[in-house]
């Protein structure tokens, strides 16, 4: 065999090595993102439920996106004309877990769309696919709530967190709505491949970008150019539509000045007054819209979670959860889920026009 044969095999050899360690990589990125975004059952809360406010009416309906497939919305305060707030939830959640930022946005006046996305809740789908998939599900949401009748005459306002927060912004990367008005984003990350770097790398820091490349192709193969919508190009796509971008402080899970919409704040300056930006200081990702004595409380049953999470192991049996959960009834879980009445104002004056905000 010749030497220029010798380094034939071995290029042969490594390219070959290659292409297996890249398939063994998706084959652990589907396995991930089984965990990641596959359905969540959700069989304890800490949080009020709707039939923990029975005087607040709730009619669920089903909104179909294909033959097979629907979207579960949920109507709150039919009777309020202020406009309707769309509120679009956070990854591994579901409507019901947003029913506190209902419960802001109702005694503000407004009336109140929420939705289960894509395997969430009473929505089809196994699971939650990927990061993108808040987007298109808005967007479906969205093309139907301008068709129906029952709407007709309302403004329209968004409302996202995290995976919504992303939602709220990067749908205008979808087509143009003039019928919202303006937006308020919580903690929402900017760039769906950039979140999965930064959350990967957070987790597993080596790990975690080494496995970066097959994360990164998934979710391209599942979304394709959908991948590249981002939450900055959403906001200079609606010129006739207002932005507040708010962001908690002490916030874990999207930084601050990493993936966020928060972090574009400079890029963004150009857009002028239509875009504004706040920092809730002392909150994190999970509680900058409840009030300070909801925080107080929950941060003492987070202490405990963890605590059991670390004496038990990486996950909790379902009678572990059981026997956590037995104690909070429906009085602890309205204490648990208080609405903060000056966040919800602060969103009320952004909707309404007023300037009186700190950019």
């Amino acid at each position: 065999m010749t030497a220029g044969e010798i380094v034939l095999w071995v290029c042969a050899a490594l390219l070959g090595a290659a292409i297996l360690l890249f398939a063994l990589q998706v084959l652990m990125v589907g396995i991930t993102f089984s965990l990641l975004y596959g359905r969540v059952q959700h069989a304890f809360s800490r949080r009020a439920l709707f039939s923990d406010f029975p005087e607040i009416p709730v009619r669920r309906e089903f909104v179909p996106v294909s033959r097979h497939r629907k979207l579960a919305v949920y109507h709150l305060g039919e009777k309020n004309t202020k406009g309707l707030v769309i509120v679009s939830h956070g990854i591994r959640d579901r409507a019901e877990g947003y029913f506190s930022e209902a419960r802001g946005f109702l005694e503000r006046g407004y009336r109140v769309l929420l939705y289960d996305a894509t395997g969430s809740g009473a929505s089809s789908g196994r699971s939650q696919l990927g990061l993108p998939q808040s987007a298109i599900d808005l967007q479906r949401i969205l093309t139907w709530a301008e068709q129906n009748p029952a709407f007709a005459g309302l403004n329209f306002y968004l409302y996202g967190h995290s995976w919504g927060g992303y939602a709220v912004s990067a749908v205008f990367c979808k087509g143009a709505h003039p019928r919202v008005k303006a937006v308020a984003s919580l903690s929402g990350f900017n760039d769906p491949g950039y979140m999965l770097f930064e959350s990967t790398s957070t987790a597993t820091v080596h790990f975690g970008r080494f496995m970066y490349p097959a994360l990164l192709f998934v979710q391209v193969l599942r979304f394709g150019r959908a991948m590249y919508d981002t939450a900055e190009k959403g906001i200079r796509a609606a010129k006739n539509t207002r932005f507040l971008i708010l962001h908690a402080e002490h916030d874990e899970a999207i930084k601050l000045n990493g993936a966020s919409i928060y972090a574009r704040r400079k890029a963004l300056a150009s857009e002028g007054e239509r875009v504004k930006f706040k920092v809730i200081e002392g909150r994190s990702h999970l509680n900058a819209w409840f009030s300070p004595s909801a925080c107080e409380k929950g941060e003492i049953y987070e202490a405990r979670y963890k605590q059991l999470v670390g004496k038990f192991g990486f996950q909790l049996t379902k009678a572990q959860e059981k026997s956590f959960y037995a104690p909070i009834d429906r009085a602890e879980r309205i204490a648990l889920s208080e609405p903060d009445p000056a966040f919800f104002a602060r969103i009320d004056h952004f909707y309404e026009g007023k300037d009186d905000l700190e950019t």
